[in-house]
């Protein structure tokens, strides 16, 4: 353990320094040993702003792995009490943890440790960074294993790259959120990318399996249940004459359902209808609209509201390019703020020429 100064503040932070020095310590405390514990805890909780249960825990560690005589007095106590919260504020302002978070992560690491390691993981890739952390600080080295994590979450992309890789940062999400343990969730991404990869085209309708499964308990039985539901739709479409683009587009929105013939039956009825209103007047994008449309509570409300939004966008778009309007139109008439969005679009393709 490293040397203590004289002043009840140098020793209070010697002592949590050698805390986060060596893993945290499992075991019972009897006796004298587990009265300590108790006074340390009370006295570093009495000041405010620090959390019971990590009061206890810094309280059990130093107990367990200095003994009596090495941990110093109430005023050394007290001054671990300043030194935590003085943490417990920085991460809750600067970081965003929540008080579990604090609980898990304070004996093994500071604030300017876990705000390093932080901004560590936003240099390599910002999309992913919080979510390795908030994964990490449950591991008994965390800066260790976020930096293992985070390259292991790399390689999962590089193999999901022939379908998608914003599909790995959901699963990952999902799955790391859960506090599913890590040699799982990793295998689970692997799995997933095989049972993936015949709806490679259908990018939309993965991402949404993926969200879906990723809260079950098992994800992959989750995951293979759907595109047995997908399969069953997808026949009963096909053979009563559907297109089969039209049917697999109508299957990946029903096999979430539950029960999904009954709505696949449900989708394509409104999408019939849609597609008949909106032939009438928007023949070039009828299609797009009836799939849009199917699934809305009010099937032709919805697409009158997305022709009424196409229209707009080409009135408005065709003032400065005219050649473009119909493109960003087709794009955009599906947003809730269509000529926000269609203008983004129109500035984006402008920008590469």
């Amino acid at each position: 353990m490293a040397s203590i100064d004289a002043t009840p503040a140098a020793k209070a932070a010697a002592l949590l320094e050698n805390v986060r020095r060596t893993p945290l310590a499992h075991g019972r405390l009897r006796d004298a040993k587990a009265a300590l514990r108790w006074n340390i805890a009370r006295t570093i909780e009495d000041g405010g702003g620090v959390p019971q249960r990590l009061a206890d825990r810094i309280a059990f560690q130093l107990v367990f792995k200095f003994g009596p005589a090495a941990v110093g007095d109430v005023r050394t106590w007290r001054a671990l009490g300043v030194l935590l919260r003085r943490d417990v504020d920085r991460l809750k302002n600067h970081v965003g943890l929540v008080e579990r978070q604090m609980v898990v992560a304070i004996p093994k690491l500071s604030a300017q440790q876990i705000e390093d390691l932080l901004e560590e993981l936003r240099a390599a890739d910002p999309t992913i960074a919080r979510t390795i952390l908030n994964t990490a600080l449950d591991a008994a080295d965390p800066i260790t294993g976020a930096r293992r994590y985070l390259a292991e979450f790399h390689a999962v992309v590089r193999e999901l790259s022939n379908i998608d890789p914003g599909i790995a940062r959901t699963f990952a999400n999902a799955t790391f959120m859960a506090h599913t343990p890590r040699e799982k969730a990793m295998s689970h991404f692997k799995r997933f990318a095989d049972l993936m990869t015949r709806f490679r085209d259908d990018v939309e309708f993965v991402r949404t399996v993926a969200r879906a499964a990723c809260r079950a308990m098992d994800p992959i039985k989750s995951a293979e249940a759907f595109i047995a539901k997908y399969d069953a739709v997808m026949a009963e479409l096909t053979s009563t004459g559907v297109e089969s683009s039209i049917a697999r587009s109508l299957a990946a929105i029903a096999s979430l359902a539950a029960e999904p013939l009954t709505a696949a039956r449900k989708l394509l009825q409104n999408f019939e209808a849609v597609l008949a209103l909106a032939k009438e007047t928007h023949p070039q994008i009828a299609r797009s609209i009836a799939l849009s449309a199917c699934r809305a509570t009010e099937p032709l409300r919805a697409a009158r509201l997305y022709m009424n939004n196409y229209d707009t966008i080409v009135r408005v778009i065709s003032q400065t390019d005219p050649r473009r309007a119909s493109h960003v139109a087709s794009q955009a008439f599906r947003s809730d703020n269509p000529l926000r969005w269609a203008k983004r679009y129109l500035a984006e393709l402008q920008a590469t020429g």
